[in-house]
């Protein structure tokens, strides 16, 4: 932790992708703990992350070693893709997954090797920069268009084919909303490659993990800017994209979880609150045998992780949103 910080301060990050955007800082919740040793500990622990986590890492260890000396650290900083795979060959301890874990392939490569499932512990919301892959993504139509508001069935409806939700096709405007000239407008998607891990989210958390997308997705390889430009030369257009300044043609709408709402925005208040019906979290994976108790020496240092310093850390770094105080102890209470 940075010197001369108070730790009974609310502490205040700002990203400078936010910044970039004109939202609001973001902090750390001041109900959560100062981390206090439940016991010292030693050893080594071996990580894997991504090189774009390499400072964060680094920051959340040295903080961690200034509490529990007899702990050091290796790390190996690769590309996202191959993070996971230290921990199911057995030559890391933990994985700082900067996104969800790609299923089946990654979980099952763990699965055949240790006949159970890895245990993920969630240490932060996903950002609103595109800096990392862990970004957290909106819904967005043509500016022209009047729709404001969609719930995560209708997304289903738009997005998929099988519609697991319980819903229909949705492939008209005029299925959603009446206007001049809307009725019979076919509805285009843009998106990233459906073997893309954005795409995979969405499968996961609006399909309800069918394969079945709508035929008529559209698949932009060149980057979440091009999705937008893309859906700002077609007013019959909808994507799924992070929130990047430029793109004036576009809007995004609000989400519902339920028919009957609340619907919210994208912002890194409904984010950290978990209100956002998309929200993105960051984990880290690691083995650990059900009903077998963690390692002291990683328990120790997940503990600081999700408390205090270790959520400073996360703030100050700026890619990733702090949890909030009940999401921070949740995941606490699964590491007994």
């Amino acid at each position: 932790m940075a010197s001369g910080r108070n730790p009974h301060m609310l502490t205040c990050a700002l990203a400078y992708a936010v910044a970039a955007l004109g939202c609001s800082h973001w902090c750390v919740a001041d109900e959560l703990p100062v981390y206090r040793a439940a016991q010292p500990v030693s050893g080594t622990i071996r990580v894997r992350a991504s090189a774009a986590d390499g400072w964060l890492v680094e920051h959340l260890e040295a903080g961690f070693r200034k509490a529990q000396p007899g702990v050091t650290f290796s790390g190996t900083f690769h590309g996202p893709e191959s993070t996971f795979a230290g921990v199911y060959t057995g030559v890391a301890d933990v994985a700082f997954m900067a996104r969800e874990m790609r299923v089946p392939m990654e979980s099952m490569a763990f699965e055949w090797v240790h006949h159970y499932k890895a245990f993920e512990v969630e240490i932060a919301n996903a950002g609103l920069g595109t800096e990392r892959p862990g970004v957290n993504l909106a819904v967005f139509v043509h500016r022209s268009n009047p729709l404001t508001r969609l719930t995560l069935k209708q997304l289903d409806g738009i997005m998929g084919a099988e519609h697991l939700r319980g819903g229909a096709n949705i492939r008209k405007w005029g299925e959603l909303f009446e206007g001049d000239g809307w009725k019979d407008r076919p509805i285009h998607i843009y998106g990233p490659g459906l073997d893309s891990v954005a795409a995979l989210f969405i499968r996961t958390a609006v399909l309800h993990d069918s394969r079945k997308w709508n035929p008529r997705y559209r698949e932009v390889a060149t980057g979440w800017s091009e999705v937008l430009a893309s859906l700002a030369r077609d007013p019959a257009g909808i994507a799924y994209a992070p929130v990047l300044p430029g793109h004036d043609g576009t809007k995004s709408v609000a989400l519902g979880a339920d028919d009957g709402g609340p619907f919210y925005a994208l912002s890194a208040q409904t984010v950290a609150a978990r209100t956002y019906p998309l929200t993105r979290v960051i984990s880290v994976a690691l083995d650990r045998e059900p009903g077998k108790p963690l390692d002291p020496t990683i328990k120790e240092f997940l503990r600081y992780v999700l408390g205090r310093e270790g959520q400073e850390a996360i703030a100050s770094d700026g890619a990733y949103i702090p949890l909030s105080a009940q999401s921070a102890r949740r995941q606490l209470q699964r590491l007994d």
